[in-house]
């Protein structure tokens, strides 16, 4: 029962002084429950991220962000920031490293070290996910291999081959205008090969 309590209390003396484990000081956004060390901080990330939305064109709606501070067992206050992601999802996604690699050079704007006291930033994707069916195989993560493309020929092939494609229809459409017997069995017109 006395483990349990130290346990449940936060351990002994011996146990409070082995690393660098923290103590999560709030969960919500709102800053009623803040600490007055982050307060300052908290208001400058939602600043931050807002103007590195509006930078990007990123509706308001889209995104949110979930701050928890911290403080460590040196008594060094911090905070780790979740963006949360509510729409758009599958337009966003393949730009989360850009977004927040401008989100970090517009906070080192403002203070000169942030990655001291911003301890993470992590993404939770909320909406409802469209786009994506399902992942690649597991031999398709090869860094020589492509995604393969849903379009295999070049565009230059493509214009060609609708060209002669168009001149085969004008051609059936020209015989058909020019004679006058309309065609008893439409299954003698054969269509123009793809090649």
């Amino acid at each position: 029962m006395g483990l349990l309590k130290r346990l449940l209390r936060g351990g002994s003396a011996g146990s409070r002084s082995s690393g660098s484990a923290s103590q999560f000081r709030e969960s919500e956004t709102t800053t009623q429950h803040a600490t007055p060390e982050n307060a300052p901080r908290r208001e400058l990330v939602q600043v931050v991220l807002r103007d590195t939305m509006r930078k990007h064109g990123i509706p308001s709606d889209w995104m949110d962000c979930r701050i928890l501070s911290v403080s460590t067992q040196e008594c060094q206050v911090g905070m780790h920031v979740q963006f949360i992601v509510r729409q758009g999802d599958d337009r966003l996604l393949p730009f989360v490293h850009a977004f927040q690699d401008t989100f970090w050079q517009e906070l080192e704007k403002f203070e000169a070290h942030p990655r001291n006291w911003l301890l993470s930033v992590a993404w939770q994707f909320d909406g409802p996910g469209t786009g994506v069916t399902g992942l690649v195989a597991a031999d398709g993560w090869d860094d020589d291999t492509q995604p393969p493309s849903q379009d295999t020929q070049p565009p230059e092939q493509d214009s060609e081959e609708l060209a002669s494609d168009l001149q085969a229809l004008y051609a059936i459409r020209d015989a058909a205008l020019s004679d006058p017997t309309p065609l008893a069995d439409s299954s003698q017109v054969k269509p123009p090969r793809s090649s």
